[in-house]
């Protein structure tokens, strides 16, 4: 586990193979993402680190039901002020009211995906609070959902244009610098077209499912990988 510092009000906890996002403001904190089962006690004590509790977290935004995202959510469900949010798609997953579907994985994909989900437990049911749409915007911190299905049929991205970050999913990853589509998709067409939105979101943190933010020149290196044809994509 490590906890890692963006920016002043901007933390990541990574828990392999998942991580999740703090960002502090001064109505609460807002979670993007919860880990893995178990990554909850993580999320607390990067909470401590800003001499906060579990009940500064008033937002909970998953951005899909996998198991490195939503692994946690139940636990962080529990916490007193926590809301919970999830695209209406991807919600019935969450709660545990059906099974969601397998990735169409390539050849390059089984070897990777079998060693990232080996002991990955299944999360939990969690409540869902709130079911978001595409260019919803949450009122507290003005964060605009972008709805990037492909990965899964309810995967989003959180846009915020006055923090200027950006919360990918698992639509974009980060490899050596490099900006990619992210793997392991139920549908690759329809996330290789989510990747392209997000090209023209402007943003100074790029924080990724996956991979190490990109903090500085973040919305040009997005900007370029977006708007290559066909997107990157090593695993293709």
């Amino acid at each position: 586990m490590e906890i890692v510092e963006l920016r002043a009000d901007l933390r990541m906890v990574v828990d392999p193979p998942g991580q999740a996002y703090l960002l502090r403001h001064s109505g609460g904190v807002l979670l993007v993402d919860a880990g893995r089962v178990g990554t909850g006690e993580a999320i607390a004590a990067a909470l401590r680190g800003w001499g906060l509790d579990r009940d500064a977290v008033t937002q909970l935004v998953l951005t899909h039901w996998h198991a490195d995202h939503a692994g946690a959510a139940a636990e962080v469900a529990g916490w007193p002020n926590v809301r919970v949010f999830a695209h209406r798609a991807d919600a019935p997953v969450i709660r545990g009211e059906r099974v969601g579907d397998e990735p169409v994985l390539t050849a390059a994909e089984r070897a990777l995906h079998a060693q990232v989900s080996q002991g990955l437990p299944d999360p939990p049911p969690s409540r869902v609070d709130h079911e978001l749409d595409d260019a919803e915007v949450l009122t507290e911190l003005g964060a605009q959902v972008v709805a990037t299905p492909g990965h899964t049929p309810g995967s989003i991205a959180l846009h915020l244009p006055e923090a200027r970050v950006l919360f990918t999913g698992d639509v974009a990853a980060e490899h050596d610098g490099v900006v990619l589509l992210g793997p392991f998709n139920r549908d690759r067409q329809q996330a290789a077209r989510s990747f392209r939105r997000l090209g023209g979101l402007a943003a100074d943190v790029v924080c990724f499912g996956h991979g190490r933010p990109l903090v500085g020149a973040a919305t040009e290196a997005l900007r370029r990988a977006a708007a290559t044809d066909p997107v990157p994509d090593p695993l293709g």
